[in-house]
């Protein structure tokens, strides 16, 4: 028998890292594929205790929110926003939408396929194409990480999941790393992409599991397989209604939302259900560290509604879309919660995205609407509203 290895000194969160939160829940697996939606409900009542975020507030009268573009043919799910205006939008193909998996949309409203054209064709060979992007990052220095998960809208993995790294200032692409086949499983979708201290750090939202890619060297490793703190627990409600997928039973999507902290410390996960865990960079770009010392290392941060995307602005302060009440609210670095816009034209908020002014843009997916999770149906009511919120100019949440 193998001796359970002992804990190293210094490896895990201690109890101020863990903040005011309760340890880790660990719970039974989510419900098969197979499980009608009423039964997953009732199971899941039973075992997961409720995650409801504490209710608050909401500020009276809520943010105004600006539109900043709109469309009438894709689903915007996440966006960039560069320094002179323009946005990078990304349209997954899962959606069911037609056009560009990522685009440009010019101040003047002008969409191009981005970087090119040729990366958005069907014709481009694999390892230059680009057939549904999941997730983007743009950092400060102008580089764009993107996300790829190769999969169509018909789900068939159509090229190899790669992140690609693109130059927004020369809108070329400067290097591309295929996922090894090793570190994904039968059923894998990369989903969430966030970099830091020189590494790229991937949800599978299919399996779950976290992918570590060192750029440097190009190693990579998956961790925290079928972990609790990535594995969806509870359906995902929209209205108080249960999202289904296109075979009518509850639809399971694991860990997809990601972010790190401005100092690259921390990353933050959780399936749309959520809850949100925490989880030290450095346990994860640290290869001596055990998988029993890593299993026992996320932390509950925060018990999140079903949630549709989240940023984080320069100071630390966590911005989250509500879809089961089409709201916004933020969490400041000192664990201070507000509610910032509840407002009926939130329909499925998704990916948001906060420029160093503090500009918040919000994209509308109305992903309830759309064939993954409305019984294979495209019942999306157009045209889909990218939002503007200047939250430089609210006042500040109290505690």
């Amino acid at each position: 028998m193998t001796p359970w290895p002992p804990c190293r000194p210094g490896r895990l969160p201690s109890a101020a890292d863990r903040g005011d939160m309760a340890p880790m829940f660990r719970t039974r697996p989510f419900p098969s594929r197979a499980m009608p939606a009423a039964l997953a409900v009732s199971i899941l009542s039973a075992a997961v205790p409720a995650l409801a975020a504490k209710p608050a507030p909401p500020l009276d009268p809520s943010a105004p929110m600006v539109v900043a573009a709109e469309s009438t043919t894709q689903v915007w799910t996440a966006l960039a926003v560069l320094p002179d205006g323009r946005m990078i939008l990304v349209s997954p193909a899962w959606t069911g939408a037609p056009g560009p998996t990522l685009a440009l949309r010019d101040t003047d409203g002008t969409l191009h396929p981005y970087p090119d054209a040729g990366w958005n064709a069907p014709a481009t060979p694999p390892e230059k194409r680009l057939v549904s992007v999941e997730s983007l990052q743009l950092t400060d220095d102008g580089t764009l990480w993107v996300l790829d998960s190769g999969i169509d809208s018909g789900n068939h993995a159509v090229t190899p999941a790669k992140l690609v790294r693109i130059d927004t200032k020369t809108a070329s692409v400067t290097q591309t790393w295929t996922i090894d086949p090793t570190v994904l499983r039968s059923g894998s979708h990369v989903a969430g992409v966030r970099v830091g201290k020189g590494h790229a750090f991937i949800l599978d939202s299919g399996v779950p599991g976290l992918i570590v890619i060192d750029l440097d060297h190009g190693t990579q490793r998956r961790l925290l397989d079928h972990h609790p703190s990535l594995t969806a627990q509870r359906p995902i409600t929209v209205d108080g209604h249960v999202m289904q997928d296109t075979t009518g039973h509850a639809a399971i999507v694991h860990a997809s939302e990601i972010e790190i902290s401005p100092d690259g410390q921390w990353l933050y996960y959780q399936p749309p259900c959520g809850p949100l865990y925490r989880l030290g960079t450095d346990l994860l770009t640290d290869t001596t560290i055990t998988s029993f010392e890593l299993d026992d290392s996320p932390t509950l941060w925060y018990k999140t509604p079903p949630l549709g995307g989240m940023t984080v602005a320069r100071d630390g302060t966590l911005y989250f879309d509500d879809i089961s009440t089409g709201s916004i609210f933020r969490f400041t670095a000192g664990r201070i919660y507000q509610r910032i816009v509840v407002d009926p034209r939130l329909r499925w908020p998704a990916t948001p995205a906060i420029t160093a002014d503090g500009q918040l843009y919000v994209p509308t997916a109305q992903l309830d609407r759309t064939p993954r999770f409305n019984h294979g149906q495209m019942a999306v009511q157009w045209p889909l509203t990218i939002y503007r919120i200047d939250t430089a100019a609210l006042p500040a949440p109290v505690r």
